[in-house]
């Protein structure tokens, strides 16, 4: 079943005549679109703000019964009822799910299944209020998208359209759960569209700002972190490029731990429901050490940024490494869970513990308060591990309202980013989909090429051409083609055993005498090799310029099936670059 106006199980030729027949038509009135977008905003803000109640509401109901074994076995007992709702009974795959919505972007045209609204909505309120050390933003961003989807689906606009709603439904919920519209709309045109034109820009906005007043008139109108006019000087500015430094080696430690514990999960059981029982207990006891170490954490932060936090130094650096833990575990395990939340309370702490040593080593030095490193922390931290430095320095500006240290917030997200990015090219949320190849942006080779089947460009109206076919009778065949390229075939087989090159073989086909007593097998080239039906565009290109020929043959692994032309393959990548392009 599809809510395009093209199925997306045809054969991609008929998907791409689709769609440049929606693309023909006159633009489509733009305020249905919005109408949409603004539908698809308060829906999922309406989700993201009940979610958060009942969390919080839950939460604190458990927080008596943390005592002993069972503050160990909450954890595990949440992970495990969190993945079981998620994979067992909605059967979506496990995980934050932030992924899955990217790669309903980049493959599947917007399209996400009805359910997967409930499914990470259901096991996140399960698992966070367990006393996982998580957020809520990657549930929140996978059913936004979800209803975004449905929109589109029910209302059949086609796929591009779709996606964007997609995105008009994630950045809904962002901006309703932070209440920070700018946000929302960052993080959907950032990291989850990657593009940024007027037709995605506008709705996306519209959404934004539908899911931020639901939040408003259901909540109140309030940051979500409090503190105080902090300010930071030229010196605090220049010790803000060592601590992105930190931020950015921090966020590294976050990324590849948790994708440690991520395949330490597929080793230990193929069944997903032992990781979150073994790793949830590992958060359990670590709760039980350090009971400020699980759950969201939002109060840590709080305490930090207002310098509250009861600790010396060097308790808040190991409250940090206990929160770092417990947050790879949590997102290591398959739980259903954000990022979102640990980034800021890990960069928090960090910011934190660098103004106190800041503080202990040159105490003559009048150094910032230390509030005012623990927000350019957070942002340090969103921006490295997200590989998203404006999704970072918005999120920071609008949850704490901190705009007074808007220079350093800039420059440690540009850090931290480029440190993470030196050791890791993919961010916590795209190694998966580059790892597979289906990391595919708009626009761009990968993307487009991703888009056409080879069937698409197969040309199998070629006059056959015979190994023991003398060249006098070849060049009948070539008087009545405009080719200058055949395949050859075996007689008796049709087997492809070989490609005629009219240009490479014209001194003998020229010659009369020659052409009466030489076989067409004695002038074919066998190096070229017939490639598979099944083979991608992406490699049928780089065989073309391996080979350095313009066409290739393309077989079935037992009969010969046509071939491929570059040109072709030009003229369709054209048509489906126009049909991709922003409007």
């Amino acid at each position: 079943m599809t809510d395009s106006p093209y199925d997306t199980r045809q054969p991609l030729s008929q998907n791409l005549k689709a769609r440049l027949h929606v693309l023909g038509q006159p633009e489509e009135r733009w305020s249905q679109l919005l109408l949409l977008a603004l539908l698809a905003g308060l829906a999922s803000g309406g989700a993201a703000v009940l979610l958060r109640h009942l969390v919080h509401l839950a939460f604190h109901a458990l927080s008596e019964a943390r005592h002993g074994v069972v503050a160990v076995l909450l954890p595990a007992l949440g992970g495990v009822l969190g993945v079981a709702v998620v994979s067992k009974v909605f059967r979506e795959p496990a995980g934050h799910g932030v992924p899955e919505v990217i790669r309903a972007v980049c493959r599947g045209g917007g399209l996400m299944r009805k359910r997967a609204m409930v499914s990470r909505w259901l096991g996140s309120l399960i698992n966070v209020a367990s006393g996982a050390s998580a957020g809520l933003e990657g549930p929140t961003v996978y059913t936004g998208a979800a209803i975004g989807s449905a929109v589109g689906g029910l209302f059949h606009v086609d796929e591009r359209r779709r996606s964007v709603l997609l995105a008009c439904g994630l950045a809904g919920g962002i901006s309703a759960i932070f209440n920070a519209p700018m946000t929302g709309m960052i993080f959907a045109m950032e990291v989850v569209l990657a593009e940024w034109s007027a037709f995605t820009i506008v709705p996306i906005v519209v959404a934004s700002v539908g899911g931020t007043e639901l939040s408003r008139l259901l909540l109140g109108d309030s940051a979500s972190f409090l503190h105080g006019p902090f300010e930071m000087g030229p010196h605090d500015l220049a010790l803000c490029v060592l601590l992105g430094l930190v931020a950015g080696l921090l966020s590294v430690l976050f990324v590849k731990g948790t994708r440690f514990f991520h395949h330490l999960s597929g080793r230990l059981s193929s069944n997903g429901l032992v990781p979150p029982a073994f790793f949830g207990l590992a958060v359990g006891t670590i709760g039980l050490l350090s009971p400020d170490a699980i759950g969201e954490g939002y109060d840590v932060a709080q305490s930090v940024i207002q310098d509250h936090l009861d600790l010396g130094t060097g308790l808040v650096v190991a409250l940090l490494a206990a929160k770092l833990l417990a947050s790879c575990l949590t997102l290591g395990s398959g739980s259903p869970g954000g990022i979102f939340a640990p980034s800021l309370v890990i960069g928090s702490l960090l910011g934190g513990a660098f103004a106190r040593g800041l503080a202990a080593l040159f105490p003559e030095t009048g150094f910032a308060h230390p509030g005012s490193y623990a927000l350019v922390g957070m942002a340090g931290l969103v921006a490295g591990v997200m590989q998203a430095p404006l999704t970072g320095i918005f999120l920071v500006l609008e949850v704490t309202r901190g705009y007074d240290v808007i220079l350093p917030l800039m420059i440690v997200s540009v850090i931290s980013l480029l440190v993470s990015r030196r050791f890791d090219r993919y961010s916590l949320y795209h190694w998966e989909l580059a790892e597979s190849g289906e990391l595919l942006r708009p626009g761009t080779d990968q993307r487009v090429l991703a888009e056409i089947a080879l069937r698409d460009v197969l040309d199998e109206d070629v006059t056959p051409v015979f190994s023991d076919m003398l060249l006098a009778d070849f060049l009948v065949v070539l008087r009545s083609s405009k080719r200058n390229v055949f395949p050859v075939l075996e007689s008796g087989t049709e087997e492809y055993v070989g490609m005629v090159n009219v240009a490479a073989a014209r001194e003998i086909l020229l010659d009369h005498e020659l052409v009466r007593v030489t076989l067409v097998e004695e002038i074919m080239d066998t190096s070229l090799q017939p490639i598979s039906a099944d083979t991608s565009l992406t490699r049928a290109m780089r065989t073309f310029e391996e080979k350095g020929v313009w066409v290739l043959p393309v077989s079935d692994g037992e009969r010969f099936l046509g071939i491929v032309s570059k040109s072709s393959l030009f003229d369709h990548y054209r048509r489906e670059l126009n049909a991709q392009m922003p409007e």
